[in-house]
């Protein structure tokens, strides 16, 4: 069952630590989020790992082994297999102006599990490696890391929002390789309940539905304003509609509702956004600062 609000943390908690990391991903879990956002390439190989370009930049990342490119380089994710993605580390700050609170510490948890896996603490996670986090977090680990029975509980519910990055252009939809993979590590794990797919490419969404028709899956949309917003969802199969902000308005959002549609807009950091968009009854918020919108959720006695 979906929580009343959905409090997203986007990649993580972006706004507080470097994004789609281990210690993005606690800190949110810290926060009490309800779901966190992230994002989905393949390697070589066949694994499905977090990261949101399609190459590895020297923005965030660093080579901590000479066995894969330089990040100056921009080598293409799915041109390297697991054990180079593992060559680096994504521990660096893109935007300090945006997020001037970001920083690299390490964070508890996500040290111990990373040095459980052999893996850098601000590696690229695998989906699978999140998954397991999420475990570890809720259960015997967590609480010894400190982590708060309220807390516990709140993971052990945690949902995952998956976004498949694929830009038809350049990455052809028809095979499928990604949207396979994914479902299979969601069937594994069983985590298909607690998880939601979403891609620009509708297709794609599409696909994961008929792979597994049970998951939930979502419209991501940008930059435009569509005629008819809830039949697009339905024509994709999808449940949710996962659109700009700036292309959202009441209307829209009564029209969805009306559906049986739930509205989940994104990236929203801006408390005068945040308050607009509650006024609308949006079902949920992606931000980079989820810390910030559970204080705002709170103060208007809004349940997430």
């Amino acid at each position: 069952m979906s929580p009343l609000f959905e409090l997203q943390g986007h990649r993580g908690a972006r706004g507080l630590k470097p994004e789609n990391t281990l210690a993005s991903f606690e800190t949110a879990f810290d926060i009490g989020v309800t779901s966190v956002e992230t994002d989905l390439h393949l390697t070589a190989d066949g694994v499905v790992v977090l990261v949101h370009d399609p190459f590895i930049g020297d923005k965030i990342y660093c080579r901590i082994s000479p066995n894969a490119p330089e990040p100056s380089e921009r080598p293409l994710v799915n041109n390297l297999t697991l054990a180079q993605v593992r060559c680096y580390r994504g521990d660096m700050n893109p935007d300090p102006a945006r997020f001037p609170d970001q920083d690299a510490s390490e964070t508890p948890l996500a040290s111990w599990f990373a040095q459980g896996r052999g893996i850098d603490p601000y590696g690229i996670p695998t989906l699978t490696d999140l998954l397991a986090f999420a475990e570890v977090y809720a259960g015997e680990a967590g609480k010894r890391a400190g982590k708060t029975l309220e807390q516990q509980a709140r993971v052990s519910r945690l949902r995952f929002d998956l976004e498949i990055k694929r830009v038809p252009f350049r990455q052809p939809s028809q095979d499928h390789f990604l949207e396979r993979q994914l479902v299979h590590d969601l069937q594994k794990t069983k985590m298909v309940d607690r998880a939601m797919v979403r891609c620009f490419d509708h297709r794609s969404v599409r696909a994961v539905r008929t792979l597994e028709p049970s998951l939930t899956t979502a419209a991501l949309v940008a930059g435009t304003a569509v005629v008819e917003p809830a039949h697009l969802v339905t024509d994709t199969g999808a449940r949710v509609y996962c659109p700009s902000y700036e292309f959202l308005d009441e209307d829209q959002v009564k029209q969805l509702h009306t559906a049986g549609i739930r509205v989940l807009p994104w990236t929203v950091n801006d408390p005068a956004d945040w308050s607009r968009l509650l006024d609308w009854g949006v079902d949920g918020i992606t931000t980079d600062f989820p810390d910030r919108l559970a204080t705002v959720l709170r103060g208007r006695g809004i349940e997430f």
